[in-house]
């Protein structure tokens, strides 16, 4: 069977970082992305939050995708 994600990442706080298609998305114990792939790079959730970067430029986001000032 051929892998589903190019790569994945552990699971913290129930989500999990997966690159498919050249983008991080975030997947819940599931499989089913929460937070669909848009990151070039992605961390895992620690206290809620978790550091992603977009065009060279590093965010912070929450466990629904938004970002936070």
């Amino acid at each position: 069977m051929k892998p589903q994600f190019e790569e994945a990442k552990f699971f913290s706080q129930g989500l999990a970082a997966v690159r498919i298609g050249g983008k991080f998305g975030y997947i819940n114990i599931k499989g089913v992305f929460i937070i669909q792939p848009q990151f070039d790079e992605a961390e895992c959730f620690y206290g809620g939050l978790a550091s992603v970067e977009i065009g060279g430029e590093g965010y912070c986001i929450d466990k629904t995708g938004n970002f936070i000032d």
